[in-house]
């Protein structure tokens, strides 16, 4: 009996060595066990990186804009909603789809800093609010310039996304609030 338990251990002994000592595939396995963690990750900066990229081109569009109105110029050019709109849009139309229901703009005269409104443009059910008339304002006038775009975001692996609205999507804004320069009428 001891002989058969003597021999099994050697066995056991050198066939445990000798896995050991190979390393054949362990880098294929290395990779197996980090890669879904490291796609995950580059999918994620990818993903951010894409929709701070749209915000930032959304929040340039309506920086570029609100200067607009805050001069005078718009009111001297007799702008519409729809041309301030695509005044807005011609900056950001890379990235947004501004013919779509997911774009929203709106600018509203306040009497005060204190008076304006800054809360989410967002009907309780999901749809934007009633853009209303466009109020640009006059000399001096306190004015709140918004714009908002409901983003699509990508599924980075099975449910998770960088969604913060309904639909997948997520809202990415950009207003200015500021006092018109005193610019002649």
């Amino acid at each position: 009996m001891s002989v058969i338990r003597t021999s099994l251990q050697r066995r056991i002994r050198s066939a445990t060595a000798n896995f050991r000592g190979n390393e054949n595939g362990v880098a294929g396995v290395e990779f197996a066990l980090i890669s879904p963690a490291f796609f995950f990750l580059i999918f994620v900066i990818m993903e951010t990186a894409l929709v701070f990229v749209a915000e930032e081109v959304l929040d340039d569009s309506v920086t570029t804009a609100a200067r607009m109105v805050r001069t005078g110029q718009v009111q001297a050019a007799g702008m519409t909603k729809t041309d301030f709109k695509d005044l807005i849009c011609s900056r950001a139309e890379v990235f947004l789809n501004c013919q779509s229901a997911d774009f929203f703009v709106d600018v509203k005269t306040y009497g005060s800093f204190g008076e304006a409104g800054l809360g989410s443009p967002l009907e309780p059910n999901g749809d934007f609010a009633d853009e209303g008339d466009f109020a640009f304002g006059g000399p001096n006038d306190v004015v709140v310039v918004r714009a908002y775009y409901k983003w699509s975001t990508n599924p980075i692996f099975g449910d998770i996304t960088l969604s913060n609205i309904a639909g997948g999507k997520r809202l990415i804004g950009s207003f200015a609030t500021f006092r018109n320069e005193p610019f002649p009428e």
